[in-house]
């Protein structure tokens, strides 16, 4: 009888102790990770199994661990796991009113930066063209740019073409100054020296745009202000045999050529 209850009590021992082991090796511990840690990547986690127990801790700065960790260079790019994911429209501020912007959506950039962005193939070129004639001449002008207009990138176009002349015109007519405007802003400028002295002669340039956007987003009712001087023999008097007696005069002169249609501006990160 007494062999018999000391028999049961070792069988009893030994499956006591059996019961105890959680593990034999860090693989057993994985289903008490995921419990445990739920969400959490494995990869996040150090599992070990000591002496038949799950030993169980978690690691930081590791894409995975449900914390987005900027400080170890984790964003929406890096690990969106953690940071999720880099989408979404931009927001405009109109009055007390915020909308989706139109073109910017953000997206991941080369440098795995969450930026808001604009997709190339949604960027159209605007081309017109228009005759002005003066007093003494008439010139053609073209301009060119991108819509939407890239505030980082894009250039604003204007090619002016000599197509007329007066009698009285004393070539050349000299382009000195291009703005962009609207009303009393300033939205690009550029000083040049560009001389029209034949019939023909064309002289493209470039503006480019300084204005600091308010919002990520603006429209603009945009004129084009050209500074130009030229000269002209102006009649004075006649001669002693009724001839007429001419001199030189310079002019100096503005012409503002206002778009029927506003401009698209676009400011991406």
């Amino acid at each position: 009888m007494k062999s018999k209850i000391i028999f049961s009590l070792i069988i009893f021992s030994l499956l006591f102790v059996s019961g105890c082991k959680e593990c034999k090796v860090s693989s057993d511990c994985n289903s008490k990770a995921r419990d445990m840690y739920s969400g959490y990547s494995t990869s996040c986690l150090d599992i070990e199994c000591a002496d038949n127990k799950c030993e169980i801790s978690e690691i930081s700065k590791c894409c995975g661990n449900k914390r987005c960790e900027r400080d170890a260079g984790e964003n929406e790019c890096t690990c969106s796991t953690d940071c999720g994911e880099c989408e979404g429209k931009g927001e405009v501020q109109i009055g007390s009113r915020t909308y989706d912007a139109q073109y910017l959506e953000y997206g991941c950039s080369t440098d795995n930066e969450c930026k808001l962005m604009i997709d190339d193939s949604l960027i159209n070129k605007v081309s017109l063209t228009d005759d002005k004639e003066f007093s003494y001449f008439t010139i053609e002008i073209k301009s060119s740019y991108d819509s939407p207009f890239n505030i980082d990138k894009s250039n604003f176009y204007v090619d002016i073409k000599l197509k007329d002349t007066d009698e009285d015109l004393v070539p050349p007519v000299s382009i000195t100054n291009l703005k962009l405007i609207e009303r009393e802003l300033l939205i690009g400028e550029t000083d040049v020296d560009e001389t029209l002295s034949y019939i023909g002669d064309s002289s493209p340039m470039k503006i480019p745009v300084t204005y600091s956007m308010q919002e990520i987003e603006e429209e603009k009712r945009v004129s084009l202000v050209i500074d130009y001087t030229y000269i002209i023999r102006q009649r004075i008097d006649r001669d002693s045999e009724g001839n007429p007696l001419y001199e030189d005069k310079v002019v100096r002169d503005s012409y503002t050529k206002s778009y029927s249609s506003k401009m698209f501006f676009v400011d991406p990160e």
